[in-house]
């Protein structure tokens, strides 16, 4: 285990005292979420609509140089959209479909190439307390996995077949979701 600035490195085989305390912190941050196709088919079948009712409600989409990134919507205050408080405790309205990146929180993805290390956000009030555990691998490999997929398919789309950055990312949303 090594630490850096705000972030603590963890390899395979590390374990780090974690226990979430429910202070909603890891909601009311940002939110700086960025999304994959995969996360907002996943939410759309949840609430039981169709992705496009997500947009701009609960979805953003961010132009970064020719390609779209979906982010989950802040409230202008920080807080995430889907954050609710039930009996004065941070809850949230998706919880069973949350995107993958809030998932692993305080657990951050390094980078796909570089899936043996982990970083671990050491200003989460919950890290240095509960047991020893750790960081989710196997869900830590789900997001590597789709990640890949949606911004390979992404270039593809824009640099390849001729789509602008929006339509391309509505052109993936649907193919995801049609393919789940």
């Amino acid at each position: 285990m090594e630490m850096t600035g705000k972030y603590i490195t963890l390899k395979r085989g590390d374990k780090i005292h974690y226990g979430c305390t429910r202070s909603g912190r890891c909601c009311s941050s940002g939110p700086n979420v960025a999304l994959t196709a995969y996360d907002i088919c996943r939410i759309a079948r949840y609430l039981g609509v169709d992705w496009r009712e997500l947009r701009g409600k609960y979805v953003i989409a961010i132009i970064a140089d020719m390609i779209a990134v979906p982010a989950l919507r802040g409230m202008g205050d920080g807080k995430c959209a889907f954050l609710e408080f039930k009996n004065g405790l941070p809850t949230c309205s998706i919880y069973p479909v949350r995107p993958l990146r809030c998932r692993l929180y305080p657990f951050l993805p390094v980078s796909p190439s570089k899936r043996d290390i982990v970083y671990v956000d050491r200003y989460c009030p919950g890290v240095g307390k509960g047991p020893l555990v750790e960081p989710p691998w196997s869900e830590l490999e789900q997001y590597y996995k789709e990640v890949s997929n949606h911004y390979r398919r992404m270039y593809d789309l824009v640099f390849n077949e001729g789509y602008e950055p929006l339509e391309a990312l509505e052109k993936l949303i649907d193919e995801v979701c049609n393919n789940m």
